[in-house]
């Protein structure tokens, strides 16, 4: 699934390549790097359980926040930090989109696609070298992702027609609600 998932993402960091901003996804990609090195090294301390609980408590702490209008801007620091948090997230518990989802969950909706494209075609790329390296991955995987790449393709296209029915607030309450949702499926 990884795999289809890289896909995916490349092919809309491609599409919104213009409005990736490097400045701030650079520091995105270190911050991602940095989380799932540290959950690898965290992932024996605790139960899978007991990391997915904080972290769900964390995401409706966060999305609370949020539906109070405290949402950060995103900045270099804003994006180290919500990065770092996915990386971790991700690494852990396999649920790491949403606090990089809550970080741009104000940005034009281009802007979101394109950053958090590019973000994720880099953990992708990182969770697949590691998967081949540790043996998790193997040959049965790229079968899977062959045969399952047109469902992904028309996913795009179909994509490009729907979009427009998506404006702002409509993506926003999205965000919310995956958050939202990511938290209470780690919780319980």
């Amino acid at each position: 699934m990884i795999l289809l998932a890289l896909f995916n993402t490349l092919i809309l960091s491609f599409k919104f390549r213009q409005r990736i901003n490097f400045s701030l996804t650079k520091h995105s990609f270190i911050g991602g790097a940095l989380g799932v090195l540290l959950g690898a090294l965290l992932i024996g301390n605790l139960s899978a359980t007991q990391y997915q609980k904080i972290f769900g408590f964390l995401m409706l702490f966060a999305v609370s926040l949020s539906i109070m209008g405290i949402t950060p801007k995103v900045t270099r620091l804003t994006s180290l930090i919500a990065s770092s948090i996915s990386g971790l997230m991700g690494t852990i518990t396999s649920a790491g989109g949403a606090p990089m989802g809550l970080l741009y969950q104000s940005e034009e909706k281009t802007t979101v696609k394109a950053n958090l494209s590019i973000y994720f075609v880099y953990l992708n790329t990182i969770a697949i070298v590691a998967l081949w390296i540790t043996g998790e991955s193997g040959i049965q995987d790229l079968y899977a992702f062959v045969s399952l790449a047109p469902a992904v393709l028309i996913g795009v296209y179909l994509s490009t027609h729907f979009d427009k029915l998506i404006n702002a607030s409509a993506m926003r309450f999205l965000v919310l609600l995956v958050a939202t949702l990511s938290g209470i499926v780690l919780v319980i």
